[in-house]
């Protein structure tokens, strides 16, 4: 399935393009194994509605394309050291050149999908571009909770950031691969839908490894949202599951801007014993559940079970 999406980026970054302080570390960085979930999803939604994945592939290598963008400048928001079991970008190179290769791969975006082919080329770069935005202003939010120290917040907050900084990326790689494959208005909104269930569920999926994955696997630091003060599902239940003086603990914890490996250690127990792991668990199953349902407007097929296996394969994942 991605294939002709590792291809195509094996081809724009295969070393050899300078400078290298750009495209060396670019080529390095997209080297990494990643899920290449996003791709899938957009090439597979065209197949599912009778199109040719030959005319979706420029999307597809866009949207993975911004996604990696995005990686390099949330490790450098969030100060994490480990993506994809290796050292940053910017802990690696220093953080003008992670900042400046990510700025290019974000200008190589745009380049691409210029290639997308057929009539429905502009339209698709305007639900890129609403995708793309609505990450930003996700981003944007989350960012904004840290600068406030903002801890009080609402399960509706965390969801409407989630919906935007994870959610409309892969919503919109579902949506513009229905679109490129010839699929009407209804069934493009579905799809926009599916993948949000999808991007929700995987958001929360994220946050539990987080808590109690096997570094090797997740390819993270575990612990690492809460060395980052990150608001989480977990962290939100858990205020609310414990009782009192253990809440008013983790709460105290969550909040202090510099965290020994104690505190983390401290944090991690009290989220596990409060059962906000099952309970976000479970959260994310209802979500992809509801995301797979949604399928029944496309035509039954190879292409339809596909996508079914891509949304469950989230809730299994170990990174």
């Amino acid at each position: 399935m991605n294939r002709p999406v590792r291809e195509r980026l094996a081809a724009l970054f295969d070393g050899k393009q300078q400078p290298w302080e750009v495209y060396g570390l670019l080529s390095e960085f997209l080297s990494s194994q990643g899920k290449l979930l996003r791709p899938a999803l957009c090439l597979s939604s065209c197949a599912a509605v009778g199109g040719r994945e030959a005319d979706a592939v420029p999307a597809a290598v866009a949207i993975e394309m911004f996604h990696n963008f995005t990686l390099i400048h949330d490790d450098i928001e969030d100060c994490s050291t480990i993506r994809r079991g290796k050292p940053c970008m910017h802990v690696k190179y220093g953080l003008p050149l992670a900042l400046n290769a990510g700025d290019g791969l974000f200008m190589l975006v745009w380049r691409e999908t210029a290639r997308i082919p057929g009539k429905k080329r502009e339209e698709a770069q305007m639900k890129l571009l609403s995708a793309f935005t609505q990450v930003l202003e996700g981003q944007a939010i989350e960012l904004g909770w840290y600068r406030s120290k903002q801890w009080n917040v609402r399960e509706e907050e965390y969801f409407r950031v989630v919906e935007g900084k994870t959610g409309a990326l892969i919503a919109g790689a579902c949506e513009v691969g229905a679109l490129l494959g010839g699929a009407d208005e209804e069934t493009c909104r579905r799809m926009w839908d599916f993948g949000m269930g999808i991007g929700v569920g995987f958001q929360i999926v994220d946050d539990v490894l987080n808590i109690e994955g096997d570094v090797k696997k997740y390819g993270k630091e575990i612990g690492g949202d809460i060395c980052e003060g990150k608001r989480t599902l977990l962290t939100i239940r858990a205020k609310e599951m414990l009782p009192a003086e253990k809440g008013k603990r983790l709460d105290a914890v969550l909040k202090k801007e510099k965290k020994t490996a104690k505190d983390v250690a401290l944090a991690l127990s009290l989220l596990k014993e409060s059962g906000a792991v099952e309970s976000a668990s479970k959260t994310a199953e209802e979500r992809i559940a509801h995301a797979i349902g949604g399928l029944d407007a496309l035509p039954r097929g190879e292409w339809r079970d596909f996508l079914g296996e891509l949304a469950r394969y989230v809730t299994i994942r170990e990174r």
